[in-house]
């Protein structure tokens, strides 16, 4: 089998296939990530395209290279607006594929539930929200490579966002607290994230602007018992293209290279956000 195969630096490529990715990580701000819009319902479709030939280990040299892992997909976010409450889920479907473990997985990933509450304050939006990540994505410990990670995050996030014409801000922070996969007894170090979108109003509508997002991972524990410097690091840039002279559909688009890498993959995601508005 190929687990047996396998090099030493396969075990925990193969956790990281699984978890470093799902939707409670975001990559990417997205522009209006806290912006309040009117009451009632949302769809939103976000596209994504991720490429990686590296994964780093603890002082962020190559570990593995030729990996030709590729991941690209769709979430289907819900979004409900009532007042100064938002209720979110949403729903990936995705394909992973390991050209150097020669395996690949498809179909649902973990879903991603989330309450939030903007607060009453006028110089800028903020909310606070709390999320579960659902592990309803495929796993199985005999699979190198798996659509989801087996195990449940409690997610807890602060957005902002703020309009100083002709700029606007957007920030997020992120704390998962990540909790143990009974198949592999492995329980992946907690998860703090930042980040940051600045964009510039071109015209009416049109805004463009430079991102950085930065997250960094506490040791994992395996049967208990902590896997010393197996934390993960990452620190990547880009930037994001948003159009919204539609009354009824906003369409973003955003492309980020990993800069710092420790424990985890160094690759390009390209993704796209379209927001239908009822």
């Amino acid at each position: 089998m190929l687990m047996r195969k396998a090099s030493i630096w396969y075990v925990p490529l193969v956790c990281l296939v699984c978890c470093a990715m799902n939707p409670g990580n975001a990559h990417a701000v997205n522009l209006g990530g806290a912006y309040k819009s009117k009451p009632g319902y949302s769809l939103k479709l976000y596209s994504l395209y991720y490429a990686a030939d590296t994964r780093t280990d603890k002082n962020g040299d190559p570990a593995v290279n030729g990996l030709g892992l590729k991941k690209y997909g769709v979430s289907i976010g819900n979004s409900v607006q009532i007042g100064d409450f938002q209720l979110n889920a949403i729903i990936p479907v995705s394909k992973i594929e390991v050209g150097k473990l020669k395996d690949d997985d498809a179909g649902l990933g973990d879903i991603l539930v989330s309450a939030g509450w903007f607060l009453p304050v006028e110089w800028a939006n903020i909310l606070p929200a709390v999320g579960v990540k659902i592990p309803t994505g495929s796993f199985d410990r005999q699979h190198p490579v798996n659509n989801g990670d087996g195990q449940t995050d409690l997610i807890m996030g602060l957005y902002l966002f703020k309009l100083i014409q002709p700029f606007s801000f957007d920030a997020s922070l992120k704390y998962a607290v990540r909790f143990r996969n009974p198949d592999n007894d492995t329980t992946p170090g907690n998860e703090f994230s930042a980040e940051g979108l600045v964009t510039l109003r071109l015209i009416d509508g049109i805004r463009i602007g430079p991102a950085i997002n930065f997250a960094i991972g506490e040791d994992s524990k395996k049967a208990g018992k902590t896997s010393v410097n197996s934390g993960i690091m990452r620190l990547s840039a880009g930037g994001e293209v948003y159009y919204g002279r539609l009354d009824q559909v906003k369409i973003s688009l955003a492309a980020y290279q990993d800069l710092l890498t420790r424990n985890t993959f160094e690759g390009v995601m390209v993704l796209s956000r379209i927001v239908f508005l009822f």
